[in-house]
């Protein structure tokens, strides 16, 4: 009876292998042969998606198409915004000078900047953005100008766009030689390409 029951376990055993081999030989085959007999522009693809496609291959192209499409409009859109300030402590003087105090705007970008002149006795006269360190009046991009009863800070706004990197100079004048101070303060925003 042990014999029986011996036999019988190894026959099942061999059974049980011989499926298995027979399975894992069908499964690589038929990957084999899809891999090799199937072609993606054969097989048939429904056109749900406005891709104007016939196939699987024409659809998936498609699909990376407009998404390259989609993903560069939406890079043409993204701006960078680069927070610009500083500020200088001069010693101001009663005629138009520069400040020493400069900004460079980027290339590509859109800015809005606000130009100061501060004072600590002697309220500003003018501040004046020029793009000449040397030349004042002749280069002026933005000035505000006041007088003696306005004993407040003095703002010009400058707002721009560049095609290529700009430096612009801050000149002030006083009402009286003084230790004094010019800054700016604002933004600008860079195109992503």
């Amino acid at each position: 009876m042990q014999e029986k029951v011996g036999e019988k376990v190894k026959t099942n055993l061999k059974i049980l292998i011989a499926s298995v081999v027979t399975i894992l030989i069908s499964v690589s085959s038929c990957y084999v042969l899809a891999e090799t007999l199937i072609n993606s522009k054969d097989v048939v693809y429904e056109d749900n998606s406005n891709l104007a496609a016939d196939n699987v291959q024409d659809a998936i192209d498609g699909t990376c198409t407009k998404i390259d499409t989609r993903l560069s409009g939406i890079e043409d859109n993204l701006y960078t915004i680069k927070k610009m300030s500083n500020s200088k402590s001069i010693t101001s003087t009663t005629d138009w000078s520069y400040s020493g105090l400069s900004i460079t705007l980027p290339a590509n970008a859109c800015c809005s900047i606000n130009y100061y002149a501060f004072w600590n006795s002697i309220p500003p006269a003018g501040i004046m953005v020029s793009n000449s360190s040397t030349v004042g009046p002749q280069y002026t991009q933005a000035l505000a100008t006041t007088t003696l009863d306005n004993l407040q800070s003095l703002s010009a706004n400058l707002t721009e766009c560049t095609s290529t990197e700009i430096t612009h100079y801050i000149w002030s004048k006083f009402y009286s030689v003084s230790r004094n101070s010019v800054a700016y303060n604002g933004f600008c925003t860079i195109k992503y390409k």
